[in-house]
């Protein structure tokens, strides 16, 4: 019996042990699973840690690479500053050294012109009174001619043709000056202007007298006749004093026939273009020996010239538009036209200009200014008949010269801008003088019509000299303290003690017929003044 007990005691010790070998053996498998595990763990850990250290040093790889580019960009960029820098450098010397050796030729040409001009006057008879005018323009005397050279320069900021003795910066001021382009006239006046046919030669030969016909409002002026013993030969216009634009009220007075703009206003609709031209032709003073067949072809033209001024001139238009305005309005209203373009952004209750006027900017209800064209539809009170405009407005060239400006281009008014300048803040305005020359010159690309004109150019040019020389005088009268005119109190003293003695000497009533000045604000010229007495004596 204790035999069998220890046998199954064996056999429970023996399947004890094996169960705990078992035991051992999962167990040691488990620890080298989780083992395994762990240092799969840990290797995926160290792979990421590797790949984080990669790119931690990719980022730093390319941060050093777009550091060393930025640093390579700056180094290009102020290589290539430097190179721009020593390029303008260069260019500026070599424009330096042209315009110095252009300079220094044209100063060799006027110095060579110059001794030619004085050979040729000491050449001279010892009288110019010995040329006879009939001998000159019949050719029997022969006249020296002075020869500037052909056209062949071209400006290089405005395109200007301009001879060789001529200053490089007289056209446009060395690019500060740029206006727009004359437009092309319209077909029946170009026409006019090119053609050989007889109605234009008609028309080119009495094209001032026409001009005259169809402007907007007279000129006046005090021209000095001929001295005696010419003959009457006038080999240039010589006018006294200045220049007066007038115009009149809207409306003619019922014992005068309508003139100038009256003409278009009484007849706003051209129901009768035969009897306006007639009207027309009637206030212009033609030579006496001016046929029939002749006054017969300016008719026909003043009906074309009217008709083509009713449908593209903008003054004419809003002339017409005005006078309708006015007739509405009250017996006193006013239009005015101001000096200058209406401003741009302005607000419409100063500019409040009726809707279809296009070029009269108008400011209903307010004082006009000093320089404003003031519209009427009658005279009335003190106004007087005539109105003067200065010269100064912007409308004097486009409502005399109809002829030149048909679709109404304004002229210089004081508000025209230079063109930018580099390096200068401060934007100056284009004076007389610089329009007028920017105006006047040949440009191969652009319409001629202005220089085909003939009389009525020459007439327009000798115009824009007095009104640049009228302006300039204006000029220098309001600045007096700018010209250091203090400096010559002495001589004021002089004139004024004069003035003073030559009253007390002469009786009240003779002071006028005996020519003693009546001395009021005195204006001392400048030198720089061209034709006055310190210029003629310094010259």
């Amino acid at each position: 019996m204790r035999r069998a007990v220890s046998a199954n005691a064996a056999a429970q010790r023996r399947r004890r042990a094996r169960l705990t070998e078992a035991q051992r053996q999962a167990q040691a498998e488990r620890n080298a699973a989780q083992q395994r595990a762990r240092r799969q763990r840990e290797a995926v850990r160290e792979a990421e840690a590797a790949r984080q250290r990669e790119r931690a040093n990719d980022d730093r790889v390319r941060q050093l690479n777009a550091e060393r580019q930025r640093e390579f960009r700056a180094a290009q960029e102020e290589h290539r500053q430097a190179e721009l820098e020593a390029n303008a450098a260069r260019l500026r010397q070599r424009r330096e050294e042209q315009e110095e050796a252009e300079r220094q030729a044209e100063l060799a040409e006027g110095a060579r012109r110059h001794q030619q001009q004085r050979a040729a006057a000491r050449a001279r008879p010892a009288s110019l009174a010995a040329r006879r005018p009939a001998a000159v323009l019949s050719g029997e005397q022969v006249v020296e001619a002075d020869n500037v050279g052909a056209m062949v320069k071209v400006c290089a900021s405005c395109g200007a043709l301009r001879w060789a003795g001529e200053r490089a910066t007289f056209c446009c001021a060395g690019g500060k000056v740029h206006l727009d382009p004359l437009p092309a006239p319209p077909p029946v006046l170009r026409r006019l202007w090119t053609d050989d046919t007889l109605e234009a030669r008609t028309f080119r030969q009495y094209v001032r007298h026409l001009n005259s016909a169809l402007a907007l409002f007279s000129l006046s002026v005090r021209e000095v006749p001929p001295p005696a013993g010419t003959g009457g030969y006038a080999p240039c216009v010589v006018v006294q004093g200045r220049l007066y634009h007038r115009i009149g009220p809207l409306e003619a007075p019922e014992d005068r026939p309508p003139s100038f703009a009256q003409i278009y206003i009484s007849d706003p609709l051209a129901e009768d273009p035969e009897a306006e031209a007639a009207i027309r032709l009637g206030h212009v003073r033609l030579p006496a020996a001016t046929s029939a067949a002749v006054q017969h072809r300016l008719l026909d033209l003043l009906g074309q010239l009217q008709a083509m001024l009713r449908q593209v001139n903008p003054w004419v238009h809003d002339f017409i538009m005005a006078a309708e305005i006015l007739a509405q309005e009250v017996e006193h209203r006013q239009l005015i036209i101001s000096v200058a373009a209406r401003p741009a952004g302005q607000h419409a209750h100063r500019y409040n200009a009726p809707e279809g006027l296009r070029e009269v900017a108008v400011l209903m209800g307010e004082e006009p200014g000093q320089h404003d064209l003031v519209l009427r539809r009658r005279a009335y009170g003190g106004t007087g008949v005539l109105q003067t405009i200065d010269e100064r407005h912007r409308a004097c060239d486009p409502i005399h010269f109809v002829l030149l400006f048909p679709l109404g281009t304004t002229g210089w008014h004081p508000k025209i801008d230079q063109a930018p300048q580099p390096g200068r803040e401060r934007q100056r305005m284009v004076i007389t003088l610089q329009f007028y020359a920017y105006r006047l010159q040949i440009r191969p690309h652009q319409d001629d019509s202005l220089h085909r004109a003939g009389r009525l150019f020459q007439e327009f040019v000798c115009m824009a000299y007095a009104k640049v020389e009228a302006i300039r005088l204006k000029y220098i009268s309001t600045h007096q303290h700018e010209i250091r005119a203090d400096l010559y109190q002495s001589v004021r003293d002089a004139v004024a003690a004069d003035a003073e003695f030559g009253q007390q000497e002469q009786p009240e009533e003779g002071r006028e017929q005996a020519g003693v000045p009546v001395v009021g604000r005195r204006v001392v010229l400048p030198a720089t003044f061209t034709g006055g007495p310190r210029h003629m004596r310094q010259r």
